[in-house]
């Protein structure tokens, strides 16, 4: 286990190495050795997704949190871009509760 300690800046530090802030989220890191491909589907508007997870560790980081990425890759989507908190976006990993 890596010791951890919270800066001023509210960044934690783990051997050198500056972390952002979890706030309770799932980051990628997370899901290493635990999913291969990770699911994202949108029941409200039927879109879906497959993403390598390796891929996303690579290419955003182990310590990004996927409530960000989700956003950035949904911000398309009809029910988003309606704006309507009555009806919101329904993109979610339904494969995170069998795994975390």
């Amino acid at each position: 286990m890596l010791d951890a300690i919270i800066t001023p800046s509210g960044l934690s530090q783990s051997h050198g190495l500056t972390q952002m802030p979890r706030d309770g989220a799932i980051i990628f890191g997370d899901l290493i050795g635990k999913l291969d491909v990770l699911y994202v589907h949108c029941p409200k508007c039927n879109r879906a997704g497959r993403y390598r997870v390796q891929h996303l560790v690579r290419e955003r980081g182990r310590n990004a949190k996927l409530i960000d990425w989700l956003d950035e890759i949904t911000a398309d989507y009809p029910k988003k871009q309606a704006h309507n908190m009555n009806d919101p976006c329904g993109a979610r990993f339904p494969d995170l509760p069998k795994v975390l």
